[in-house]
């Protein structure tokens, strides 16, 4: 044989590539793998399901703060409300305690010049006394209160009746 016969010889043999025989798996071996394939695939459905609910909790934790800050917010207006009405009720009630404190000294001061005109005209000493006692003994709640002074003074001109005291 020469060279060329073996080259030819070569040449004329087809390679085919190697093929190897598939693995062939027991029933047993098939049942098990489609168990593991399963089990895995309820793994991966449980991890997606638990993933989607930690959305949804996400979702729900959010909503939940948003609530508890409008809530937050509302109770900061209300408060802020309520100081402002506040301020605005102390501003009113600070008026009408002073237009109320003028009207008292007012009252208090016509019964002091009221007091003294009477006083004024007494003609004894004994009588100054006496007037400026009962005057005296009137409380400011009576004072202060137009018919109760008015009674009060009433029932001290019966007890001094006479020329010189008159009612004004």
């Amino acid at each position: 044989m020469s060279a060329n016969e073996v080259v030819e010889l070569f040449d004329n043999i087809e390679v085919k590539p190697v093929v190897k025989k598939k693995r062939v798996l027991t029933q047993k071996q098939l049942d098990n793998l489609a168990k593991g394939r399963a089990k895995m695939k309820e793994k991966r459905e449980a991890l997606k399901k638990e993933q989607e609910e930690k959305g949804l909790l996400k979702k729900e934790k959010k909503a939940v703060k948003e609530n508890k800050q409008i809530k937050k917010q509302n109770k900061v207006n209300k408060k802020q409300n309520k100081k402002l009405n506040q301020e605005a009720m102390s501003h009113r009630e600070k008026l009408i305690l002073n237009k109320q404190k003028k009207e008292q000294a007012e009252k208090l001061s016509k019964f002091d010049d009221l007091k003294s005109k009477w006083l004024c005209k007494t003609e004894t000493i004994e009588d100054y006394d006496l007037v400026k006692e009962e005057l005296e003994s009137i409380p400011e709640e009576d004072i202060l209160d137009d018919t109760k002074l008015e009674s009060s003074l009433l029932d001290i001109m019966k007890k001094y009746k006479g020329d010189d005291i008159e009612e004004e």
